[in-house]
This record gives structure tokens, sequence and C-alpha cells, in this order.
């Protein structure tokens, strides 16, 4: 990452949630040298904690300060209150901003922060704290990839319409834990005690995603078939999830949510209503 000769290239956040806890701690944590991190009040518990725990990171008095103090500002405010939050910070000229705000697009981030400059739209997700997971980014930019690809699987496009895409599919992270709720739930009814439950469950879960985290760029259909024994339960199980329109309604939803992502839909929009 460029820095400035002699000094530390300052990074602020403005918005502290679990998106900039989880990159900061992998930033810290991947040992990234000559940063220095201020961090916004908001949540404030979250920015002393971090504060306390890695020496590069302070805990700013307001979004202005981080605004002012910063050489690169990041960008990570809820998306329903991100023009009230925008209105009221001054940023300078030269300065230069990311923005993680899902649902704001290039032109209206770079419209509300003049005269700061726009670097990229990136998506990141939580377990990037663990230096694991994706980082999607519009456009490629070469010193974010420096910042970026220690801490995760650096996914870098040209066309903002394929960020939303992949900001669409980080929505499937909750979705993910619901499926394990429901599997750990069900072992439960059986009468498995509740630790072996989980245990089962999340082991399960981990282990087959290692293999999905090694695409060759051709799709998942050989691992389906290799996980799909002829005649076998994992067939069954497939067979009747496919008949009842299971994987259909994933697509649908994913669907739902870009279009939400593009202003053609908002929260309140159901795949029935969409």
């Amino acid at each position: 990452m460029a820095r400035r000769r002699g000094g530390m290239m300052k990074l602020g956040f403005i918005g502290v949630g679990a998106i900039t806890e989880a990159v900061v701690t992998g930033l810290c944590e991947a040992g990234a040298p000559g940063l220095s991190i201020l961090l916004s009040p908001r949540s404030r518990e979250r920015s002393r904690a971090l504060a306390e725990r890695h020496a590069i990171v302070e805990a700013a008095a307001s979004n202005q300060e981080v605004a002012s103090r910063s050489e690169l500002v990041f960008l990570a405010v809820r998306p329903q209150v991100a023009a009230e939050v925008l209105a009221a910070l001054k940023f300078s000229q030269g300065q230069r901003v990311v923005s993680f705000i899902a649902t704001l697009d290039s032109a209206e981030i770079a419209r509300r922060i003049r005269p700061a400059a726009l670097v990229a739209r990136v998506a990141p997700v939580p377990p990037v704290a663990q230096r694991k997971g994706p980082i999607a980014m519009c456009p490629p930019n070469e010193q974010l990839a420096e910042l970026f690809g220690p801490i995760s699987t650096l996914i870098q496009v040209s066309d903002e319409a394929q960020l939303d895409a992949f900001f669409s599919v980080s929505a499937m992270m909750a979705p993910y834990f619901e499926l394990l709720e429901s599997v750990s739930s069900w072992l439960r009814a059986q009468g498995v005690e509740a630790a072996q439950a989980d245990a089962y469950t999340g082991s399960l879960f981990s282990a087959i995603a290692v293999k999905s985290s090694q695409p060759a760029g051709e799709g998942f259909a050989e691992l389906v078939a290799e996980h799909a024994t002829r005649a076998g339960i994992n067939e069954q199980m497939r067979r009747e999830l496919l008949a009842a329109g299971f994987y259909d309604r994933i697509k649908a939803g994913l669907d739902l949510i870009q279009a939400r992502m593009q202003g053609r839909a908002t929260l309140n929009d159901t795949l029935e209503t969409h």
C-alpha cells in the first residue's frame, strides 16, 4: 500500500459495525506494516475494544475527526443512515474514499463526498477477521488489492453490476446459518444432546466447505455428482429439494436482493410481490 515516505498510511473507518471490526481485525492480525487506523465513535464500545486490542488502532471522538485526519476513509455506515451521515461530513480535495455501503452506487457516493474522490466500492464479509473469505471490489485498484490481499480471496471487477451481484450473494450468510440451525434442531428432536448436535452439524458443514473453497472455474456440478451416490441418501435428499423448488427459491431470492441493491425493490418486497 502506498504510504507517505517515512510515515504511516492513515486509514479511517466511519461506522464500526461487524464488517469494520472484521476488516480491522484482519489487517491488524495480518501484521500489515505502516498502517494507523482511526475509528469513528459508532459503535463506541466496539471502537474502544479494538483500540485496546491493537496498538495501531485509535478511537476518534467524532465522524468528522475521522474524515479530517485520514488519508483513506472507509464508509461503513448502514444504508438507512448513509445520506444523513455523509451530509454532515466535510472531505478534502485529494482525499480518497472507499465505500462498504451495499445499496449506494458509485455515482451516488461520489456526489456525496465531493471534493474527495471515490477509489472503489468494496464488499467485505465477516470471515476476513480470520483472513478467510472473499472481498469483492469495483473497480480494480492495485493499492487496495495490496491492502486486502493478505486477508481475503480478492475478487476485482470492472462492472459495477457484477459487484452488486457479489453483494447480493453475501446475503446468503444468515440463510446458511439458518440451515445449520434447522439441521441441529432436528438432531436435538431425535434425542441428541444439544452440544453433540451442534458439534456434528458444525463439523460436517465446515468439512464440506473445504472442498468448495477450491473451485476451478467450472462450477460445482462435479462436487454434486461426487456426493450424490446413485440410489444413496444424498441423491434422495437432493431430489426432494429440487422437486420442492428449494434451489429455484434461492435464485429467486438472489434476484430480489439484487433488485434491492439496484433500487428496483425495497426491504418490504417479497418473492411473492416482486
